[in-house]
């Protein structure tokens, strides 16, 4: 999933697949070394082609045939002068199907393209390329094995808050990845033109992103994504939500101790991430009260560490700041157990807001409904009184708005039994009860005695 801004397109440079049938790269004589690597599925982790098992996680590898847990063996080509990267032009047809129309970004080790899927209706779609001759043989372990997790990751997954991958393909230097184009731009570069969100968005991005980690953590084996930040969510112009960049996503090991290696965005990085233990589904906890708290104050979770200024106060509901502390906790143990009751409770949050908001909005509807009778009559006696005095009506409608004057007393009257009947009706005692409100008052500074 891409965007087309700038920052979306450098935070999709990081979402990309490739082709296992075409993973392998050509053989030149004059440039290949005699490795072959076997990459993990389950960390990316490079290894031997003969080993039994993954160095890092201790995960089975196979290197006879490669499966779909297991990368195939990769060749790859030692430094040589780096080949110049082909553009693609706009007007060219890559692949004979897609009809490159720009380019939108580049970074990393690519090219991104906005194109039209000719096969498909001519949609619009993103296009990665990845230019591999720009590769040290030490950056392609690297990126290969992140291009591992993240399309065996996303090719297996499926919910409306994920990216999806169309196709991908290679040639001899480069990796082509075809994603949806979306039109919009991360939380972090909305939060920065915001300021900051309300708490009633932030409830609704909470349990947005609580639905879809939950889906996450209970695929089998559970997965966890280690890397939630405004950045690596993307929000469309209607306010739908993707998380995106699964490049140091992972499958949760029973058993094993710690992680490979430290990885997350610091400040939104749960402490186990750096080596103290193994991640688990409230690392993601963490990683989603550090992203919340960020929304919620407009600041980055490290301006309040190490002597920084502190995060501006603001009205938080007590129950809202108090599942934030706990998601924030340092021991993973003291967190919530799982996103699904991370999810409950910010549903009983913005419930009992929604409920507070329902009954002043009622009470609010009642004032209205028994103010508004009379200030329409009183605006109609006061327009034929001055039209009168000018001249411009004749006499006898004077009787006319004497008449008004009279309704005034019908209509408190009607009032009053109106607002008594809510009274006796669940849905509508606190309209019943704003409109007492305005009667009494009628009838302590007596108007419509000073009218008449």
């Amino acid at each position: 999933m891409l965007a087309a801004n700038s920052y979306e397109i450098n935070t999709a440079l990081s979402t990309y697949s490739y082709s296992e049938n075409s993973v392998c790269l050509k053989k030149d004589a004059a440039h290949m070394i005699s490795s072959n690597l076997l990459f993990c599925s389950e960390c990316g982790a490079a290894n031997e082609s003969d080993a039994p098992l993954c160095f890092a996680c201790k995960q089975p590898l196979c290197s006879g045939s490669p499966s779909p847990s297991v990368q195939p063996v990769i060749h790859y080509a030692a430094l040589a002068a780096p080949a110049p990267v082909a553009c693609l032009s706009p007007g060219s047809l890559l692949a004979q199907r897609y009809r490159i129309i720009s380019q939108v970004g580049q970074g990393g080790f690519g090219v991104v393209y906005k194109a039209k899927d000719r096969k498909n209706r001519h949609r619009l779609v993103a296009i990665k390329q990845i230019d591999r001759s720009r590769l040290s043989p030490r950056e392609i372990i690297e990126a290969t094995a992140t291009y591992n997790r993240e399309v065996t990751l996303l090719s297996k997954l499926r919910h409306e808050n994920l990216p999806c991958i169309y196709d991908h393909f290679a040639d001899p230097q480069h990796w082509y990845v075809v994603m949806e184009y979306i039109r919009g731009e991360t939380l972090e570069d909305y939060l920065a033109r915001q300021g900051r969100l309300s708490v009633r968005q932030v409830l609704k991005i909470g349990i947005i992103l609580s639905t879809v980690l939950t889906y996450l953590h209970t695929r089998i084996p559970p997965i966890i994504f280690r890397d939630v930040k405004p950045a690596n969510i993307m929000r469309t112009r209607r306010g739908h939500l993707y998380l995106i960049d699964f490049g140091i996503a992972r499958h949760f090991t029973p058993g094993l101790k710690k992680d490979t290696g430290p990885l997350g965005s610091p400040g939104y990085a749960a402490p186990e991430q750096y080596g103290k233990a193994q991640t688990t589904v409230q690392t993601d906890i963490y990683g989603l009260g550090a992203t919340l708290q960020t929304l919620l104050t407009g600041k980055d979770p490290l301006e309040s560490v190490g002597g920084a200024q502190p995060l501006p106060r603001r009205k938080i509901p007590p129950k809202l700041q108090a599942l934030l502390d706990q998601m924030l906790e340092h021991d993973m143990h003291k967190r919530p157990l799982s996103m699904e009751k991370v999810k409950g409770q910010l549903q009983l949050v913005r419930a009992r807001i929604m409920w507070i908001e329902n009954r002043l909005l009622a009470y609010a509807r009642g004032l209205l409904y028994g103010v508004l009778p009379y200030a329409l009559v009183l605006l109609l006696i006061l327009l034929l009184s001055v039209l009168r005095n000018l001249g411009l009506i004749p006499e006898f409608l004077t009787l006319l708005l004497i008449l008004f004057t009279g309704m005034l007393f019908l209509i408190f009257g009607a009032q009053l039994l109106v607002a008594v009947h809510f009274l006796f009706l669940s849905g509508k005692r606190l309209m019943g009860l704003g409109m007492l409100t305005v009667l009494v008052l009628l009838l302590v500074f007596q108007p419509l005695h000073n009218i008449m």
